[in-house]
């Protein structure tokens, strides 16, 4: 692997990248197996992911690193509290909607990402940018409107404003540049575990809940987002989003499949219409970016 960083950095880059979204497929379908109130789980599942990141950043990785103080200061730290609010988002609203509508909607953050670039970085927003946030929208309008008079309407709000926080942490990355943010993310799980902790309802598990627990927060959170924050070092930022698009094409198929969740005619309308934008909008970014080499 290191060996073809060197040699085949683009195809060492799609291997890290395509690894790291593989990882995550399953993620939202052990939040599922594990059941429960998913503020509990989401305080263990940041106690296990904030510990491996530290652990991993101050006891066994040679990589340079921040000290905890200066990784919790300063837009690190925003850093950190927009992770670990993410974190608690996507598990609450996991336990109030379907994953297929948690997941097509979390979809949008890139998009909405170049919007507040726009803001608060003074990027300029392509028109074709700005086609793919209105058609992304629409999508999520059409999700959401699936679910007025129903019990989803609160996970759907709570998707997006997962993907909002996703999006303000994509920005606050931009920012800072290139550095190395792990101890942040990690510091971060913790914080939002332990803010969440007194909301909280705590339930004894079994011993297949703990083993999912386990796996999902101290395997599958770190190592995919371990993985994920390599690849854009050796691709072009559409074709990780080319990359990412998958899991959330990927995820709702294997609950569906699993568990029999159906994810309903309008979400999968709306899904589509959201993965159709977030995909063209990628193709006119990768032809722009050859254009750019020749």
């Amino acid at each position: 692997m290191i060996k073809l960083s060197s040699t085949h950095p683009h195809a060492f880059g799609m291997l890290v990248t395509a690894l790291g979204v593989l990882v995550f497929v399953p993620d939202a379908l052990l939040l599922r197996l594990i059941g429960g109130d998913m503020l509990a789980v989401s305080v263990w599942r940041g106690f296990l992911a904030g510990s491996v990141f530290l652990i991993w950043s101050y006891g066994i990785s040679n990589a340079p690193r921040p000290t905890l103080r200066d990784s919790l200061s300063g837009l690190c730290l925003l850093v950190a509290v927009l992770e670990g609010a993410s974190m608690i988002l996507f598990c609450a609203s996991i336990g109030h909607t379907s994953v297929s509508n948690a997941l097509f909607i979390f979809a949008t953050a890139p998009l909405i990402a170049a919007a507040l670039s726009w803001v608060f970085l003074r990027e300029t927003v392509p028109i074709q940018t700005l086609m793919a946030i209105i058609v992304s929208m629409i999508g999520v309008t059409v999700i959401v409107s699936g679910s007025f008079g129903g019990t989803s309407l609160l996970g759907d709000g709570l998707a997006f404003l997962n993907a909002c926080t996703v999006a303000g942490f994509y920005v606050a990355l931009r920012k800072i540049g290139p550095k190395n943010m792990l101890p942040s993310i990690g510091a971060g799980y913790l914080i939002g575990a332990v803010c969440v902790m007194p909301f909280a309802d705590f339930q004894s598990y079994s011993p297949a809940q703990i083993g999912y627990l386990f796996l999902n927060g101290a395997v599958i959170l770190p190592v995919a987002i371990g993985l994920l924050s390599i690849g854009p070092r050796f691709l072009p930022a559409a074709e990780v989003s080319m990359f990412t698009v998958l899991e959330v094409i990927l995820a709702p198929l294997l609950v569906w499949f699993v568990l029999g969740e159906n994810p309903g005619g309008q979400s999968l309308i709306g899904g589509a219409i959201i993965i159709c934008a977030i995909f063209a909008h990628t193709l006119w970014r990768l032809r722009k970016e050859q254009h750019k080499k020749l």
